[in-house]
This record gives C-alpha cells, sequence and structure tokens, in this order.
C-alpha cells in the first residue's frame, strides 16, 4: 500500500492541508506499516482531542530537504548561473521507504519541491547538461531512463509509486 492509497487517511490530510501543499504528503515515508498506521488512524480520528497533523507529524517522516547554500551571483552570466545549479540539483541514488523510485545512477530534479527526475522535463534539462559539457549525467540519465524500462516496462512521468501508470510524450527515442 502506497500513502495515496491509504484512504480516509489521505483525504483528510489532503483536504485540511495539514502538510501546506498536495504533493508533500505522498512524498512522506511512514514510521512503520501503512495498515497499521490507517487502522491506528481509523480508531483514533473521532476521539475527542485527536490532531490530525500530530498524528501525521508522529507517524510520517517528511520528505528530506536538500538544503543549500548556494546563492545566486548576479555578476555571472546566466550561463555561468546554470553551469552551477546543476550540482544543485543533482541528486545520488538513495534507497530510501518512500514513494521514491531508487534509480542507480546520478539525476537531475527540477529542485524545490519537486525531488524526483521527470521524464519529459529531462530532455530539455539534457539539452542544457550537454551546453555545459556535462555528458557525464546526461549518460546516468539515460542509464536511469533504460533501468526505468528495464525494471517498469516504460518511463513514468517521474521516480515517483504514484506516476508508475501514466508516462509523458516518449523522448527517450
Amino acid at each position: 500500500m502506497e500513502i495515496h492509497e491509504s484512504g480516509e487517511l489521505f483525504e483528510a490530510v489532503q483536504l485540511q492541508n495539514i502538510l501546506g501543499d498536495g504533493k508533500t504528503f505522498p512524498d512522506c515515508t511512514p514510521n512503520r506499516s501503512l495498515e497499521e498506521i490507517r487502522k491506528d488512524y481509523l480508531n483514533k480520528k473521532d476521539s475527542s482531542g485527536f490532531d490530525l497533523s500530530e498524528f501525521v507529524n508522529k507517524n510520517f517522516t517528511l520528505p528530506k530537504e536538500h538544503a543549500t547554500d548556494y546563492k545566486s551571483d548576479p555578476n555571472k552570466s546566466a550561463a555561468e548561473h546554470i553551469h552551477a545549479l546543476w550540482n544543485v540539483l543533482t541528486r545520488n541514488p538513495e534507497k530510501e521507504k518512500s514513494s521514491l523510485i531508487p534509480l542507480p545512477h546520478p539525476y537531475v530534479v527540477p529542485g524545490g519541491r519537486f525531488r524526483e527526475i521527470y521524464y519529459w522535463d529531462s530532455y530539455f534539462t539534457m539539452l542544457g547538461l550537454q551546453v555545459s559539457n556535462r555528458i557525464d549525467l546526461i549518460e546516468h540519465m539515460v542509464n536511469n531512463f533504460a533501468h526505468l524500462i528495464d525494471t517498469i516496462g516504460y518511463i513514468p512521468n517521474g521516480n515517483r509509486q504514484y506516476y508508475v501508470g501514466r508516462s509523458q510524450p516518449t523522448f527517450l527515442a
């Protein structure tokens, strides 16, 4: 079971905007089995004094923010600025128990609340990587897409479990 399949719990967290946006909760890591958390929620939700925010914080670990001390330098050209951002936006393979589908090689993310690779966006990212002569990252990303094809059968919208079942225009070819 994935968080987005947790029924009333998922609905309550999303409708009450407990975490500030609709993407954060599906990206959380459960601290124990989702089935146990769901059952616990159903048993406690109607109790007096029940605090959904407290329940979520106790039972889930929020997605890790990739803090950076990067500051844009207005004295640099746009090309220099973009070149410097590749390292900030590069993620290394991780094996976390969240909705993230692990990839074997480093990849570039859009940044901000988007902590995963996106298929269609990656085509344009790779055009920028080529200009910055980051052929290593292009090769890693292409290898990650081949990995997704080998394991899932196609490239989903992004490397999250909740994206399996949908894709984007085919750019790998």
